[in-house]
């Protein structure tokens, strides 16, 4: 997490840069800010209103990423592996949003019978069926060694 201070990076374009952030959607104009001493945030913007955005808190004992975005996936599994290999978090929790006319809209159903993404243990997992939507909620965390 020093990446995401100003002993470890410059600015906001070297920590994005530094961390691989620059690499998980490809493509995406990235506007980035480095706070002093320490914190992240960046808004990414693809075509058709894409985006993604993270913010990062970088703190001793309670550091915490957020990741979030509208690009739309049949499976999400390789975003999720690319986000997961660029933060290494100890625990993760995912929430996917996905209506009946999105490309996306099976995708709850692959990570349902998922029990291990990427080394990490599901601890938790919720689908909620709306009239328009589904919610996917899971929960993993990383084994400790």
């Amino acid at each position: 997490m020093e990446i995401f201070t100003t002993d470890g990076s410059k600015d906001g374009r070297d920590a994005t840069k530094k961390s691989g952030i620059c690499n998980i959607i490809p493509g995406v104009q990235i506007d980035d800010y480095l706070f002093e001493p320490c914190g992240y945030s960046m808004n990414g913007l693809l075509p058709e209103g894409k985006y993604i955005t993270i913010h990062i808190t970088p703190e001793p004992g309670y550091s915490y990423v957020s990741f979030e975005s509208n690009v739309p996936q049949e499976s999400y599994n390789e975003l999720i592996n690319r986000v997961l290999d660029t933060f290494r978090p100890g625990k993760f929790l995912m929430t996917i949003f996905a209506n009946k006319a999105s490309i996306a809209r099976e995708s709850h159903k692959g990570i349902e019978d998922k029990r291990t993404i990427n080394n990490y243990n599901r601890q938790d997992h919720q689908t909620c069926v709306f009239k328009e939507y589904h919610l996917t909620y899971s929960y993993f965390t990383r084994p400790v060694i």
